[in-house]
């Protein structure tokens, strides 16, 4: 499998230290220059700026081509990703913006997200302790909804039920 990320999943996953779940889940990710430049913007952590200058070798920075009419409301690195994301045909094309998300799957993108990512993960066995990794997201200033949070701990518990 092969994903395209925007910056939010990888900023989020960096910030909580799993984002070692990306290779395992995808085997490698490529991200726009737009997505790298915004990985070591100002106000990004320290941890994620220091991971951004010694990137992976799973991770692939390419020039996103093409032209196409975007909503206003996207940010350059959710173009890029999009853009990148048609040229390259991903397995998934990671987006965590509404308006991103909306807009990939109009054109016919398979999208997932950080919290997408994250229970994949769990299914697969590769978090030890999914109900606190969804509380280190939360305390990373990722925000998820009070009744999303609710659904994903009680799917996980169907999924442990043993």
């Amino acid at each position: 499998m092969f994903a395209v990320s925007d910056t939010t999943p990888l900023r989020y996953l960096v910030a909580i230290g799993q984002q070692d779940l990306l290779p395992r889940l995808f085997g490698r990710v490529a991200i726009p220059l737009a997505v790298h430049d915004e990985l070591q913007g100002s106000g990004t952590p320290q941890v994620v700026l220091a991971w951004a200058t010694h990137l992976p070798e799973w991770l692939t920075i390419q020039e996103a081509r093409g032209d196409i009419q975007f909503p206003r409301e996207l940010h350059r690195g959710e173009r890029e990703t999009i853009l990148l994301a048609l040229e390259l045909s991903p397995d998934f094309a990671l987006i965590d913006d509404r308006a991103g998300r909306q807009f990939a799957l109009g054109l016919g993108l398979p999208v997932l997200g950080t919290l997408g990512v994250l229970e994949q993960a769990d299914r697969a066995g590769w978090i030890d302790d999914f109900p606190a990794t969804l509380n280190a997201l939360r305390a990373s200033g990722f925000f998820v909804a009070a009744p999303l949070y609710q659904l994903l701990l009680s799917r996980h518990q169907e999924r442990t039920k043993g």
